[in-house]
């Protein structure tokens, strides 16, 4: 039998060893990954900030082998309050919870800790009743006997601590490792259980707004057509009398009367088509939308036709591109366009040559925008933000007819659909206004 030398037997035990601590990295490395799977895991379903920490503090204090633990942050000014304690640090305390967390948040300026965050860093205190910076506890803390803390780093700052006390034999770099690796699965955590609860938060507080808006809307709907229709009967009041007046022997009258008499009779037709509109802008908010396929392009051709009669005797140049099918309802879209097309129209009219474009650009997957341009007299774009509104007008009744409830009730009806309306122009250059309406292959 061959005898090895000595020199054999230590390198075996050599690679021995080495593979021993090869397995002791690879058993550390996979605790510290379950740990993090855990804080992150568990703190999906957690309902407060306070369930968070302590989750994280009781899979740190596992981890380390650690008899106590607390998260704690820094307020503003500067000074730090203790957030959470583990389980098993508030039984720890020889005191009743209430009284104990007075007197966390009592302890004289928390020295041994805000030590270690001035100097920006993790640090281990395996020795606290002689260390140069252990302020007297209180009657009830705690007794410590080792002690490890992490700060907790968010944008670039520190924001508190994440601190273990108490494990037998005291803290080692590797327990420091562990620990910072977990507290950056903390932070993560409970930066979404805050963004969750403001996000929650916001939307309450939108969903309240909403139903706030809506029951304003309902009230004042209800409100213009109550107005509307009352306001129907003293009107055709006035318009009947001053018929009758008309049908009378005028030559009594004076030339002044019978101008007064003209002024009440355009009056009152002008009221009545204000009224009109007011209803049709009132029942738009309340009717309920048909949506089916509609083809934009037949439906600007039936209006362009009809619109034509009226407008036979004045030269104007149609650029009319191909339209796509949309879903949407029928009526309310082709009220769209008749009130843009005859805007249109109707600013052109002191253009010796109109012309009037309608288009549509498909360069985005979820809506297609629509526009319709002329060369009239436009606007002034500081005024843009009354366009929409209901009764603004941007120019002289006496030059261009209108009540002001046209474009709101297109913006309405845009809105309605899921869409968005906007203008640009600029005086004496035309101007062009785009709609979007989202893409949908389903009626």
């Amino acid at each position: 039998m061959t005898v090895k030398p000595d020199s054999y037997y230590a390198q075996l035990e050599k690679e021995l060893a080495d593979c021993r601590r090869e397995d002791e990295q690879i058993q550390r490395k996979t605790a510290l990954l379950t740990a993090i799977i855990r804080i992150l895991r568990g703190s999906i379903t957690c309902e407060t900030e306070e369930d968070v920490a302590r989750i994280s503090l009781k899979v740190a204090e596992e981890l380390t082998g650690s008899a106590i633990s607390f998260i704690g942050e820094l307020n503003q000014k500067g000074t730090f309050d203790t957030t959470t304690l583990s389980e098993a640090g508030w039984n720890a305390c020889s005191v009743p919870r209430e009284e104990a967390v007075q007197m966390l948040k009592n302890m004289p300026g928390h020295v041994i800790n805000l030590g270690g965050l001035r100097n920006n860093k993790s640090w281990i205190i395996n020795d606290p009743a002689a260390h140069s910076e252990m302020v007297k506890k209180l009657s009830g803390h705690p007794r410590l006997t080792s002690f490890l803390a992490v700060p907790l780093r968010y944008l670039g700052g520190i924001t508190g601590i994440i601190a273990l006390a108490n494990k037998q034999g005291g803290y080692t770099l590797a327990d420091q490792q562990d620990v910072e690796a977990l507290s950056v699965a903390f932070v993560e955590a409970l930066n979404r259980r805050r963004a969750e609860k403001k996000i929650n938060e916001l939307n309450a507080e939108l969903s309240h707004h909403l139903l706030q808006v809506e029951a304003v809307n309902k009230e004042l709907e209800a409100f213009s057509y109550s107005v509307s229709h009352d306001l129907r009967a003293p009107l055709r009041h006035i318009t009947g009398f001053v018929e009758l007046l008309n049908e009378r022997d005028l030559s009594a009258l004076d030339d002044k009367s019978r101008h007064y008499l003209q002024v009440i009779s355009e009056a009152a037709r002008k009221m009545g088509v204000l009224i009109d509109d007011l209803l049709a802008f009132s029942r738009m908010g309340r009717a309920e939308m048909m949506k089916t396929r509609v083809d934009l392009g037949q439906l600007v051709r039936e209006i362009v036709s009809d619109l034509e009669q009226d407008f036979h005797d004045r030269n104007i140049s149609w650029e009319i591109a191909p339209l796509p099918v949309v879903v949407g309802d029928a009526a309310m879209l082709r009220q769209v366009l008749v009130n843009l097309i005859a805007n249109a129209l109707k600013f052109t009219r002191q253009q010796q040559q109109a012309r009037i474009e309608i288009g549509a650009i498909s360069e985005h997957p979820d809506e297609t925008l629509f526009y319709v341009r002329d060369n009239g007299v436009g606007f002034d774009m500081k005024y843009v933000d009354k366009l929409f509104g209901l009764f603004q007008r941007l120019h002289d009744p006496q030059e261009f007819e209108g009540t002001g409830v046209g474009l709101a009730n297109v913006q309405r009806i845009i809105l309605r659909h899921g869409g968005r309306i906007w203008a640009e122009s600029s005086p004496d250059s035309g101007a062009v206004f785009w709609f979007s309406l989202p893409n949908r292959e389903e009626a």
